[in-house]
């Protein structure tokens, strides 16, 4: 045993007589060190001890228990995260169960789900034709208009008129423009959604791998 070691443990024993000699047979003798690093003994924790181990020893000096010390703000605060995190997860896995409760009692086969995504996608196209319809009637006089105004020249009052018209007619444009491409947004949003539902609805099926997947193997 090293010099120090030596010192630290005769000065241990020393403390403990010291406490000993005045506890009564079979009481018990806490030790724990304050954030200073400084040592305390008695037959109670130290008040400096609050946040910090505290070992109780029995009178032959043996360890009896340990009492960790409290959490610290910060360990409280990871603890609280963790906590969340275990709850959002927790959260996440029963939403989970209940979309693949409702795609299984939705889809029979797979085909019902690529039957469903088509027929949308068809429902939207068929308004994208027809507000492209719409515009090539407005381009048409749009370009008339544009002509128009050239002719004009000098005229004002005529000039005015056709500029009028002309900004009207491309307003009503742009609007039929906007329109298509949230439309042609919409049926990308299906596409992948549809892409999501049978890659997951696949995944479900092979759990029960005597299901039929498609409406070929029936």
């Amino acid at each position: 045993m090293s010099p120090r070691k030596l010192t630290c443990f005769l000065f241990l024993v020393l403390c403990l007589t010291a406490v000993g000699a005045h506890a009564s047979p079979g009481q018990t003798i806490k030790k724990c060190k304050d954030i200073t690093g400084k040592w305390h003994y008695g037959d109670s924790a130290a008040v400096e001890c609050t946040k910090s181990k505290i070992t109780v020893l029995s009178d032959e000096g043996t360890t009896k228990k340990v009492i960790a010390a409290p959490p610290t703000e910060l360990e409280l605060k990871e603890r609280e995260s963790q906590r969340d995190n275990l709850e959002a997860e927790q959260t996440r896995a029963q939403e989970q169960k209940k979309k693949d409760a409702l795609l299984l009692s939705t889809y029979g086969v797979e085909d019902d789900i690529n039957y469903i995504r088509d027929r949308k996608i068809a429902q939207i196209e068929a308004q994208v034709k027809a507000s492209e319809e719409t515009l090539k009637p407005l381009r048409a006089a749009l370009t008339r208009m544009e002509a128009q105004a050239v002719d004009e020249g000098k005229d004002a009052k005529a000039a005015e008129a056709t500029t009028k018209n002309i900004e009207l007619t491309r307003g009503q444009i742009a609007r039929h423009e906007g329109a298509i491409a949230v439309k042609r947004q919409e049926q990308e949003a299906l596409r992948q959604q549809y892409a999501e539902e049978l890659k997951r609805y696949r995944e479900l099926k092979k759990k029960s791998p005597t299901a039929p997947t498609s409406a070929a193997k029936n």
